[in-house]
């Protein structure tokens, strides 16, 4: 019969999320891990496996969690438009005063090792996919409300993406609030018809 683990599965990898995303997955070690998770080497080997599945599980826990909270603020919002608003919002926060000040890890991730892991690819395409058809289903609802320019609407959704991309690469260098709500901003009154 096997031992009962004396810590929390879910909280260890959160932990250990914060630490690749910060990090990155080169950078990190697995003695920053242990650290992080204050875990004894041979609990998290028991755990999770090698560094690499702990660093696989901790980039589908962060599309479980941060990446679905996300999605869902454009999905529930009352409006097509104001969904975007309230992605975008969001967004800038977190990358101003939170988590996301680190960019995005599936983002860094994707710009850091599909070269060299393309097994990668199909995770990364699941997330950005996720993103893309959440922004079509926000522009379909803001063009049959006549929310959107003449020729703006699902279609757009695929720019959408590359905006935030775009900006999980800028909040690396911590260009401030103005700027980034800046480009937001852009984005979305590109797409939004003027009264």
């Amino acid at each position: 019969m096997g031992r009962t683990r004396g810590f929390d599965v879910d909280e260890a990898l959160s932990l250990a999320m914060d630490v690749f995303w910060r990090q990155g997955y080169e950078a990190t070690s697995m003695q920053m891990l242990c650290q992080a998770m204050d875990l004894q080497p041979g609990s998290v080997y028991a755990a999770f496996g090698s560094k690499w599945d702990l660093f696989v599980a901790a980039v589908r826990t962060y599309m479980e969690s941060v990446s679905a909270e996300s999605v869902e603020r454009i999905n529930t919002a009352a409006s097509g438009v104001q969904g975007l608003r309230d992605y975008f919002g969001a967004l800038v926060d977190a990358m101003v005063d939170g988590r996301r000040r680190w960019g995005c890890l599936v983002t860094n991730s994707l710009v850091e090792l599909t070269e060299r892991h393309p097994e990668l690819a199909g995770v990364f395409d699941q997330h950005l996919s996720n993103l893309r058809t959440s922004f079509a289903g926000a522009l379909t609802r803001a063009r049959a409300a006549g929310e959107l320019r003449p020729g703006a609407g699902p279609e757009s959704a695929a720019f959408l993406v590359a905006v935030v991309q775009g900006m999980n690469v800028m909040a690396k260098t911590h260009p401030g609030r103005d700027v980034l709500q800046a480009v937001a901003d852009q984005a979305v009154a590109g797409l939004v018809r003027t009264r």
